[in-house]
């Protein structure tokens, strides 16, 4: 196993985190490596922090939750262990990345349910920690998983066998869902639930004025809960908020007057066609939705600005709106360029009167610590919406940093203090996130599963848990 320097892990975080303290870093490349670092480390007394890419953006990016843990980096086990073609699933390592197993799926019947971060994020990374793709939650994609307990056995679940076969949901407990956000054990690999290809790709986009937004976001409700005959995860997306003075950043080309309404429609032409109309229908008393697009994905060329979310729609990642984003030209660059970018992850409402309170709420917090941000839906379901926040900064500017953790805090309390619960959580926030909305009971049963399993605690202390 290769080692590295701490230097070159502490100094790579985008959202300009507390410095952890690193014990070390080591880069298995296979499952007996993996196993035999795990008993290494019961032994030695020493805890681990397994990544899988180390993309986690706004959230810590690489960085281990606490101190003194040695990372252990699972880049290296990139092998695409199967692909059925038949039933429609991939069996992945944590390094395969999104631009790794679409290649493979280009030209079968089957695509990724590609998210919209960067081609080289881990497939597995992302969907065990509930990320969302462009046509679900990509939790949806996770049909089983292979993974190392703290004693260095092998366990599989969801029917995932040993041999790495996936057989489909079979007989007893799953137990692949106590995998998803957890600190249980070291995921080496897991069953990827695929999309099928669909025969027509038609993908909206529409801005709209500030000002109509709550309506807007109840129109789309409104037409998804009716029943949306088409695939595909609809988003309304980059309402800025922005402080009423001082210096404050957003990516280049956002227009804080406007917001979007993004996704794809996906299914046979004619389902296609009648999911427009529908939605159409749903829109026609927003104002200046009658400028809402529906184009063929396909027929999307480079020059156009939908041309990334385009690619993303037909299941082909690319890093292009990252790129865009945070103003950088390589995804390698992001954890040390000059814009700093922190994420806040809540569970929003989808109605018009909720969502103006919560939105005045937090116009109140960006005008207390001048930094703007950017709020997005992700309609992944008829009740509740993943929302996206995210705040940027200057990373050089003095202050900057700090006004932008503590615009995330605030925000944190804010949204929880409306019922808007957070469902995926950044590195200072991971344990309090659980604690905060999970009975006594519930913590308690944590405590008693994590003890059962880790008894030493060696494996991501402070990562969703006790």
């Amino acid at each position: 196993m290769q080692g590295l320097s701490r230097p070159e892990l502490r100094s790579r975080d985008v959202g300009g985190h507390q410095p952890r303290t690193v014990a070390g870093i080591e880069t298995p490349h296979s499952l007996d490596e993996v196993r035999a670092l795990v008993r290494h480390a019961m032994t030695a007394r020493r805890r681990l922090y397994p990544i899988s890419t180390g993309r986690n953006w706004g959230m810590g990016s690489a960085t281990p939750v606490t101190d003194d843990n040695v990372v252990v980096d699972l880049g290296g086990m990139n092998r695409i262990r199967g692909l059925d073609l038949e039933a429609g699933f991939a069996v992945v390592e944590p390094g395969v990345t999104q631009r790794q197993l679409a290649a493979v799926l280009r030209d079968t019947p089957w695509m990724l349910n590609v998210t919209a971060s960067c081609a080289d994020t881990s497939v597995i990374g992302n969907a065990l920690d509930r990320g969302d793709g462009c046509v679900r939650s990509r939790v949806h994609d996770v049909a089983g998983l292979e993974a190392v307990l703290a004693d260095g056995s092998v366990v599989t679940t969801g029917g995932l066998d040993p041999a790495g076969r996936y057989h489909g949901r079979v007989a007893g407990p799953d137990l692949t869902q106590t995998f998803v956000q957890h600190n249980l054990g070291i995921v080496t690999a897991m069953a990827v639930s695929l999309v099928p290809r669909p025969e027509t790709i038609g993908l909206v986009h529409g801005r709209i004025p500030r000002d109509q937004v709550g309506v807007a976001l109840g129109a789309v409700t409104d037409f998804l809960r009716r029943g949306n005959p088409a695939d595909g995860l609809l988003r309304v997306r980059e309402l800025s908020l922005v402080p009423d003075h001082g210096d404050w950043m957003l990516p280049a080309g956002v227009d804080p007057s406007l917001f979007t309404i993004l996704g794809p429609l996906m299914g046979s032409d004619a389902t296609v066609e009648l999911a427009e109309e529908l939605l159409r229908k749903a829109l026609i008393e927003v104002e200046g939705a009658e400028a809402l697009r529906v184009v063929d994905a396909a027929e999307v060329g480079p020059d156009d600005p939908l041309y990334p979310r385009a690619l993303m729609a037909q299941g082909i990642p690319t890093c292009r709106g990252v790129h865009n984003a945070l103003g950088v030209t390589s995804c390698d660059r992001i954890d040390e360029g000059a814009m700093g970018f922190l994420a806040l992850l809540p569970l929003m409402p989808m109605h018009a009167r909720k969502t103006d309170q919560i939105l005045a709420a937090m116009q109140t917090a960006v005008n207390r610590h001048t930094t703007a941000l950017m709020v997005e839906w992700n309609l992944v379901g008829k009740h509740l919406a993943n929302g996206v926040i995210q705040i940027f900064f200057e990373r050089g500017a003095p202050d900057a940093p700090y006004r932008a953790h503590q615009l995330r805090n605030d925000g944190n309390c804010l949204l929880r203090g409306h019922g808007c619960a957070i469902y995926r959580s950044d590195i200072d926030h991971a344990a309090a996130d659980v604690w905060s909305e999970t009975s006594t009971a519930g913590l308690g049963m944590l405590h008693r599963l994590k003890t059962a399993l880790d008894p030493d605690g060696i494996i991501s202390p402070g990562r969703y848990g006790a």
